[in-house]
């Protein structure tokens, strides 16, 4: 494949990935295709890696699509953990006031999902 080829199948891999983190809340099959499409992510970006700067270069315009999926593709995820974990306390508020962060901390909260302040 040459950089154009590998830099478009990058894209439709990160569409792909951005239509199951959206439908990942309801779709309980989602989790195992959202790792499938990571795996095939992970092997175009080592072949795309290998590439020469040179034969990249002229394809700026995927490689902005490419950032702003990516961007896109992480703030739903980011915000897919955060939903699950307030639907978490909610459920499950006495037993764990504990709750991970975004960096990995352990955070104690009193708020729920339900009595949260808007």
């Amino acid at each position: 494949m040459n950089a154009q080829e590998l830099l478009n199948q990058f894209i439709v891999e990160l569409k792909k990935e951005n239509r199951l983190l959206i439908e990942s809340v309801k779709e309980k099959d989602a989790s195992s295709r959202l790792m499938e499409i990571v795996q095939r992510k992970e092997e175009l970006l080592r072949q795309i890696l290998s590439l020469e700067k040179e034969e990249v270069e002229p394809y700026q315009e995927e490689l902005q699509l490419i950032d702003e999926l990516t961007e896109r593709n992480k703030s739903l995820a980011v915000n897919n953990i955060e939903f699950i974990n307030d639907i978490f306390d909610a459920i499950y508020a006495a037993n764990s006031p504990t709750k991970y962060t975004k960096d990995g901390n352990i955070t104690t909260s009193k708020e729920g999902f339900f009595n949260k302040k808007v």
